[in-house]
């Protein structure tokens, strides 16, 4: 195999970032060519002036988008205004598992000659990989170029071109406001008021000046351990005067200089001790962990824009979503054992290294193609707190995979999070996202490591939620205190007459139910269901807005309808295992079949040939039901269906659910190859339906005909990318390539913001376009990548 050039200076960056070694030859990072980067200025917009520490959108994310890179713990801004210029504004510091502004200006440089300060013009850009600013004026150009040289640490080259003496001043304060959403006060109180234990302080040192933090547990909103700082640390030296919680240094050079800053946030002792060596291995050769920077981008460009066909524009997306996986990397930290990607580095919930399975097979699958090596680590990382048969929780869930990970483990394990969630799981791709790691890598030793782990995972499903045993596993609901009382009995809340009363049994449920005396039902159980689905509130589970529940019974519908009934699922010994809905449901048995796929090929590989035809002969019958069972003729569509009291003659376990109306649920068959062509062909006739699916932003999470469809309501209305790609290829596979691509044409055009330089949203309004959701959001990133690599190619040309 012939390595080429980017390949061979990425893996000396690798070896500079864990050496610091200075034997490399600076040739081999030289180029006789402009860099590819150099092509894609400002993709995303890096630019803000933070003035709170939260400082929210309208949908309470943070509303500027840092640069971030190399799993880094702290971000950067591009100045918006003149009085940025010479800095970076809004040190972004990632708080544990939230993000939070530790400044405006901060490290701020302005240029004195002859006693007066330089008046300069600015041009300031990101790159891919960089930030850059450029400060002119008739006798003095600076020019400062950022990167990320450790996953702890940020290098400033700041190149001052003067012929004569000048002097250097910095500056910086930290923020006193503490919460404003779209610019206006959320708090009376300032930060110190609000966390008098954050306890911030600046310490001048020998070569710079260091921000500590106390300790600060605030479950939704900041964590630190008391011992984070955030550094800066300086080639040349200078005098630094503190005042309180601003700081001024100075420093004269007598003519042009070339010096260097890194920038460090450290959350732990431990970390900090570790980062030093690194921070001065980074002082003493900066322009071999530039040039690491520098080529570790074209690597990925080059790795990841193999699709010489595409628009100008489509590839601008294609590296926006690069840079936004890249930039929601994050190293290793906390209760986490391996290097992972979150949803969004700048999303209220997302922030952190708060990491989830449904997202992880999807960032995964596309970093497959870019940037391998964290692709396998996100995997990792889900699969280390694989439950394991000893555990000291939840023994009876071995091989399962919990919902959500994070810096800090729950209570019951020890730590004190609130977010780490094992009410649930997420649906079974991963074998899917490990399959395509494999082949962009070649590695057979991954799927050595990777196969018993899936296998755990898939018996586990077939375990724990398959209530009717017949291979076709439910989504539901964990044991957990969130979900049944100390005897295991599932628990529910009723709203009636205006009042809310907690109650504990299935059976208790299902006469409350069949009497109907009430006016909401709350079940935790239900939602951990919809969680599992990776489809929040999803209309098949149940899930409808009261006024447009009134309007179904008002038209004739039934309330009961929208009921849902739940098993528990036990152990032979009468252990409680969980709950699961007693509904089957068509993409999670999609899922499957192609679970089963992937595990075939990978015993293949692995000389396991019974247990190849055995996953084999799961999928061949996985496909029969949901072709036999789970597809309505008089609708053309794919649907849940409930499980009844006894089998139908069929051998179906119930009837589709088509009173719920249509989801994308119903192209998960074909996504995963399961279909028919028949029943295929008409779930295409219904997704180019322009009453249906066809919107001016194609397929969303409801059909228009959906009794539950609202074009801003979570999962049932918006367009989200994932099962947008899902959808296309479902159509692709089946001969639908050309109405595959027009469809992910009018996304392309459509969807607000896209080509321009807003983030990648979460979501999209199927009717208008309009951006939703948390910015900067992986997933998303993750299929429009995979879209650009698979639908604008010469083919379809």
């Amino acid at each position: 195999m012939t390595l080429n050039k980017s390949l061979i200076a990425l893996a000396i960056g690798a070896a500079v970032l864990t050496t610091g070694c200075t034997t490399t030859p600076s040739s081999i990072f030289s180029t006789t060519n402009e860099l590819k980067a150099t092509e894609f200025k400002n993709v995303i917009d890096r630019s803000g002036s933070p003035e709170y520490m939260r400082d929210y959108d309208f949908d309470d994310h943070q509303r500027f988008n840092p640069f971030f890179d190399l799993g880094a713990w702290h971000g950067h801004l591009l100045p918006d205004n003149d009085e940025g210029m010479g800095g970076f504004p809004g040190t972004a510091l990632l708080t544990e598992e939230y993000i939070n502004f530790m400044s405006n200006n901060f490290d701020r440089l302005s240029v004195f000659k002859d006693g007066k300060k330089v008046a300069f013009t600015m041009e300031a850009y990101s790159l891919p990989g960089a930030l850059v600013q450029k400060l002119t004026s008739a006798d003095v150009t600076v020019e400062l170029t950022l990167r990320f040289a450790s996953n702890r640490t940020s290098l400033l080259e700041t190149k001052v071109t003067s012929a004569s003496p000048v002097e250097l001043v910095w500056d910086g304060e930290l923020l006193e406001k503490n919460h404003a959403k779209e610019g206006k006060s959320q708090s009376d109180k300032t930060i110190d008021q609000a966390y008098p234990d954050y306890d911030r302080a600046l310490v001048a040192t020998d070569d710079g000046l260091t921000v500590t933090f106390g300790k600060v547990r605030a479950t939704w909103s900041l964590l630190t351990s008391g011992d984070s700082e955030y550094q800066i640390h300086k080639s040349i030296p200078m005098e630094t005067v503190i005042d309180e919680h601003k700081f001024t240094s100075k420093a004269s050079i007598a003519g042009s200089t070339t010096f260097y800053t890194t920038y460090s946030h450290v959350l732990t002792a431990e970390e900090n001790q570790a980062e030093q060596a690194n921070i001065k291995a980074i002082l003493a050769n900066p322009t071999e962990y530039l040039n690491a920077s520098e080529q570790r981008w074209e690597g990925y460009l080059d790795s990841g824009l193999t699709n010489t066909h595409a628009t100008p524009a489509q590839e601008r997306v294609a590296v926006k979503a690069m840079e936004t996986l890249n930039g929601n990397w994050r190293g290793v930290a906390g209760a986490m054992k391996f290097d992972s990607v979150t949803p969004s580095v700048t999303a209220r919930w997302f922030s952190g290294n708060q990491t989830w399975p449904w997202d992880t097979w999807k960032q995964a699958y596309a970093m497959a193609h870019f940037n391998p090596d964290v692709a396998k680590d996100n995997i990792r990382a889900m699969f280390a707190y694989q439950i394991q048969a000893n555990d000291s929780v939840r023994p009876w869930d071995a091989g399962y995979v919990p919902d959500l990970l994070a810096y800090n483990t729950s209570p019951e394990r020890g730590g004190d999070g609130g977010n780490w969630n094992e009410r649930n799981t997420k649906p079974s791709l991963a074998a899917w996202a490990v399959m395509e790691v494999y082949k962009t890598t070649e590695d057979k030793a991954w799927i050595e490591e990777m196969y018993p782990k899936l296998v755990a995972y898939h018996n586990w499903w077939l375990r724990n939620r398959d209530n009717n045993g017949n291979g076709v596993p439910e989504y539901g609901a964990a044991r957990d205190k969130a979900h049944n009382d100390v005897d295991g009995n599932m628990l529910f809340t009723v709203k009636r007459d205006g009042k809310e009363t907690t109650y504990a049994g299935i059976e208790k449920y299902n006469k409350i139910l069949a009497e109907g005396n009430f006016d909401h039902i709350e079940v935790p159980a239900q939602t951990a269901v919809s969680w599992e689905s990776g489809r929040d509130d999803a209309a098949a589970f149940g899930f409808i807005d009261k006024d447009q529940l009134d309007s179904y019974v008002a038209n004739g519908g039934k309330r009961s309808d929208w009921d849902v009934a739940f098993a528990q699922n036990r152990a032979e010994d009468g252990t409680l295992l969980g709950y699961s809905l007693l509904q089957e449901s068509v993409d999670q048995a999609s899922y499957m079949y192609s679970d089963n796929k992937y595990l075939a090929q990978m015993a293949d590989m692995l000389g396991k040939d019974d247990e190849a035809k055995e996953f084999r002969g799961k999928a061949d019958n996985l496909a029969t039901y949901i072709n036999t069972c789970m597809f309505d003729e008089s609708t053309g569509f794919f649907y849940d269906i409930r499980i009844e009291d006894k089998q139908l003659a069929n051998g179906c376990a119930g009837s589709p659910i088509v009173e719920r109306g249509k989801g994308p649920e119903g192209w998960s068959p074909l996504f995963n190859g399961a279909a028919t062509q028949d029943n295929a062909d008409a779930v295409v006739k219904v997704m180019k339906d322009t009453s249906e699916f066809n919107t001016y932003v194609p397929l969303g999470t409801a059909a228009i005909s959906s009794p539950a469809f609202g074009p801003d309501i979570y999962w049932r209305g918006r367009v989200w990318v994932d099962q947008f790609y899902f959808g296309l290829k479902g159509m692709e596979q089946y001969g639908y390539r050309e109405d595959a691509v027009e469809m992910a044409t009018a996304f392309f055009d459509n969807a607000d913001g896209l080509v321009q330089d807003g983030p990648i949203r979460e979501n999209y309004n199927p009717l208008t376009g309009e951006q939703q959701g948390a910015p900067n959001f992986s997933w998303s990133a993750a299929h429009l990548y995979m879209l650009y690599n698979d639908f604008f190619t010469e083919e379809t040309k």
